[in-house]
């Protein structure tokens, strides 16, 4: 299953998939808007590139709206 780090607190990810939210244990490293890669409630992988592509969109977005004021 793929989710989206939504936030983690106190070492708990809460990941946004298509089922819901899950609480997962962080691993290190991980942060805010990472993709994630999960089987038996356990991160497996995070996929970084994904992330950034994601953040650099949101970010291009957000200053065409700040253009528009």
């Amino acid at each position: 299953m793929k989710g989206i780090v939504d936030r983690i607190e106190n070492g708990i990810a809460v990941v946004e998939t298509k089922s819901g939210m899950l609480d997962i244990p962080a691993p290190d490293g991980l942060q805010d808007g990472d993709f994630v890669e999960l089987e038996n409630g356990k991160i497996v992988s995070i996929d970084r590139d994904a992330a950034q592509a994601r953040r650099a969109k949101l970010q291009e977005r957000l200053d065409r709206m700040m253009k528009k004021k």
